[in-house]
Formats: structure tokens, C-alpha cells, sequence
């Protein structure tokens, strides 16, 4: 009698039920190197500093987004009233902190290029603690916004010392009265 090998198989399977089992073989995906950290840390930041620009942008945490549109209305306020200043007085010089980053006698460019490291690497810290802190601490509610806040009040009272100063200059100068 001449069997097939179906046949054969078939008779295997019912004698023999582990040779009736398909094995199954897994797809093996090749080893992935680890990141080394010369690379990790950069990436890490690049990718939250794209989260920040992303959740400014579409005002996806307005508590936060509204800190920081408030900083950069102090900051602006700070930066022009400064700017009349120096252009009202000659012999007058920046006497804050900010005199170590942008000069003593600085021009809107330094001035706009400090304000948008300081306030974008608050903003970034800020977004990172507000978004990857323990949100289930009470004290972690306000603590996240306290670079921002205080930034902004440096800010805030920068600009009103600046437009309250009265300057003396000489009457020779376009701008005195």
C-alpha cells in the first residue's frame, strides 16, 4: 500500500502530538546600541525645548503659557525703558545684574538676545517641572512657576524704577526739555 505523506503526517499527529505542533519562530530584531550620554542629554533637552515651543505655541497650559507672555511683557518694558534712558542720558550706564551679560552701555540687539536666553531657558525649566514634577504635592503647585515669577517681578520693577527716574541732562541734548 502506497500512502501519501499527508497521510503519514496525519497518522504522526494522532500518534505523536507534540510532532503536530507548528513552531512558531520568533523575528529576532538586531541588538539597538545604547545611546551614550554625550548624546542622551542633548536629545533630551532638544526634545523638551520642542515640547515647550509646541505647548506656548497651541496655549496647551494657559496657567503657564500666561506666566510667560507676562515675562515677556516685563522684560520688553524693562528693555525700552532702559533704552530711553541711555538715549537720554549719555554719561548713564546699566547698573543691574544685567550689566555682566549685556554690557554697560548696551543696544536693543544685546538687550533682545539676553531676553531670549533668559526667559527661554526659564520657560524651559518651568514646562519641565510643571509637566514632569510630582503633581500630587501640594507644595509642587507653586513651586514650578517661582524662576518665572521672580523674573518677572525683577522685571516689572526694573521698567517702573526706569520710567520714574528723572535724569538731569544738559539742555544741549534733542531729548531735554
Amino acid at each position: 500500500m502506497k500512502r501519501t505523506c499527508w497521510q503519514v503526517l496525519t497518522v504522526l499527529a494522532v500518534l505523536h502530538p507534540p510532532f503536530a505542533r507548528c513552531q512558531q519562530i520568533e523575528k529576532v530584531n538586531p541588538p539597538v546600541p545604547p545611546r551614550s550620554e554625550l548624546v542622551a542629554k542633548p536629545l533630551g533637552f532638544a526634545r523638551e525645548v520642542k515640547a515647550t515651543a509646541r505647548d506656548f505655541a497651541t496655549f496647551r497650559d494657559p496657567q503657564w503659557s500666561a506666566l510667560t507672555i507676562a515675562q515677556i511683557g516685563a522684560a520688553t518694558a524693562d528693555e525700552v525703558t532702559t533704552l530711553n534712558n541711555l538715549r537720554i542720558c549719555p554719561t548713564c550706564t546699566e547698573i543691574g545684574p544685567s550689566r555682566f551679560f549685556v554690557g554697560q552701555r548696551p543696544d536693543a540687539h544685546k538687550f533682545i538676545i539676553a531676553g531670549v536666553l533668559e526667559i527661554g531657558v526659564e520657560a524651559v525649566a518651568a514646562h519641565y517641572f510643571r509637566s514632569h514634577g510630582p503633581k500630587d504635592k501640594l507644595y509642587w503647585k507653586a513651586l514650578w512657576a517661582l524662576p518665572q515669577s521672580l523674573s518677572l517681578f525683577e522685571h516689572a520693577q526694573a521698567a517702573h524704577y526706569n520710567a520714574t527716574l528723572k535724569l538731569n541732562c544738559s539742555p544741549a541734548l534733542p531729548g531735554c526739555n
